[in-house]
């Protein structure tokens, strides 16, 4: 290789601390889950329900201001399990997925828990699209996305017989 097509490397830093204004929305929906309560806001304009909550509907372009209280169930449209970590993230291996709840019509982003993702292969069966997830609320909340600890495999789920979803 010549050394205009050689690869270049850099070594790059961030170390980044912030603090976010919630908003109105944000902030009604991490006090919820303080409370073991997940809160979505719902469009009357189109009807879409949304978590976590919009203050203007995605579709229609509407101010979504009605509230509904959904239980926090739902299922895995996707997820993927991350090997490699970074400086100040969470222990490797740990999967996230996108979570649509029941009664919403968007998605939820979150860690997933409840699987042995040790074994690659194994994990990546069972966290497959369609699995029935619950939250697992962490016992110290402070009004967080993490009050949610994660998601895991919906007891009822694991003791469906496997062909049999």
């Amino acid at each position: 290789m010549s050394e205009t097509t050689t690869p270049l490397v850099q070594d790059v830093h961030w170390d980044i601390e912030y603090r976010v204004r919630l908003g109105t929305a944000w902030s009604r929906f991490m006090r919820g889950l303080q409370q073991k309560e997940l809160w979505a806001t719902t469009c009357s304009h189109c009807d879409r329900c949304f978590v976590p909550p919009q203050s203007y509907c995605e579709f229609c372009y509407e101010a979504v201001g009605g509230w509904t209280q959904l239980e926090p169930v739902g299922v895995l449209r996707a997820s993927t399990i991350v090997y490699q970590g970074f400086a100040g993230g969470p222990t490797v291996p740990y999967a996230v997925g996108a979570i649509a709840i029941d009664g919403s019509t968007s998605l939820l982003m979150h860690f997933l828990g409840g699987v042995d993702l040790t074994d690659a292969d194994a994990a990546r069966k069972s966290l497959h699209e369609g699995l029935r997830v619950r939250a697992i609320w962490a016992d110290d909340r402070t009004a967080a996305i993490t009050d949610i600890r994660h998601f895991e495999p919906d007891s009822a789920e694991r003791q469906t017989p496997a062909g049999r979803r």
